[in-house]
């Protein structure tokens, strides 16, 4: 589970690696890669911290994907077995993903009444853009909402090939059907982009459906809840998603930088674990009537 200590070990392991080596993987020696972000180390932070002590928390597993994401040397997720919510978004913000066929991937966090908070939504807004822009007369929505729907049904996947499917590996990830072969695959392929002339990405702009994305995705999720596909609740958190991926309250089409996204995601997230908090510690003296 990915708590403060996971995240300080990835921060001075992107240290150490510029420094000194050609590339950084990571790995689990047993399994699973992942199980996500440690819900229970934010317990104490939050009772004694609040939403802003979560949020500061947020932000500090943010700004480490983005570390991952942005370092000068290629990094690698190795994953076997189950990447699940901030493991998937862990593994989604390396540079290159070596990937076990039998690896289970997905953003869960709906399943205990909460959102993505690590960066897996703006991945999806970010993806479906550059999808879009490769097929430019296409409308990005239709692009946009396997990520939302997704995320919102806390789909996971059954194999490494439908995760590539999903859009949480990407075309050139690769997959190995041996597992004993997957860190020894991970290293030579740190090593192939470091020879390669690896550089990270340039931070660009993104493109979003804004407002009419979240009013026609919305509307589906609407008759879903009429019809009783999903509950009240599952709404709520469906669209919820729904508007941290289109952007927000802009324009159609509107450009938003990634962290434009990040802040929606975060205060999304905060605003869900406050609810889900006060539900389950009613008249907690930390908050007054009325806050939440």
């Amino acid at each position: 589970a990915i708590g403060p200590g996971v995240i300080a070990g990835l921060l001075k392991g992107v240290e150490l690696a510029e420094r000194d080596y050609k590339g950084l993987v990571i790995w689990s020696p047993d399994d699973p890669f992942s199980y996500g972000a440690d819900l229970q180390a934010m317990l104490p932070v939050f009772m004694s911290g609040g939403v802003g002590a979560i949020g500061e928390a947020e932000k500090a597993l943010q700004d480490a994907m983005l570390r991952l994401r942005y370092a000068h040397v290629p990094t690698v997720a190795a994953v076997a077995n189950m990447a699940l919510g901030g493991g998937c978004e862990l593994a989604m913000y390396c540079a290159r993903r070596v990937a076990h066929l039998e690896s289970y991937i997905g953003l869960v966090e709906v399943g205990v009444g909460l959102i993505p908070g690590s960066g897996g939504l703006a991945f999806g807004a970010r993806r479906a853009a550059e999808e879009q822009a490769a097929a430019p007369d296409a409308n990005l929505l239709d692009f946009l909402k396997k990520y939302v729907l997704a995320a919102a049904t806390a789909q996971v996947s059954r194999s490494a090939i439908e995760a590539q499917a999903m859009g949480y590996l990407l075309r050139d990830d690769r997959i190995v059907f041996h597992r004993q072969e997957l860190l020894y695959s991970a290293i030579r392929e740190a090593k192939a982009m470091s020879d390669a002339g690896y550089r990270p990405p340039r931070k660009a702009s993104i493109k979003v459906a804004g407002r009419s994305g979240i009013a026609t995705v919305g509307a589906q999720l609407l008759n879903m809840r009429d019809g009783g596909f999903i509950s009240a609740h599952d709404y709520h958190l469906g669209r919820t998603i729904a508007e941290v991926m289109c952007g927000g309250d802009v324009e159609s089409g509107s450009l938003v930088d990634e962290e434009w996204l990040m802040t929606l995601e975060r205060k999304a997230f905060t605003s869900l674990l406050t609810q889900a908090f006060d539900a389950t510690f009613p008249g907690h003296p930390q908050f007054e009537p009325g806050d939440v």
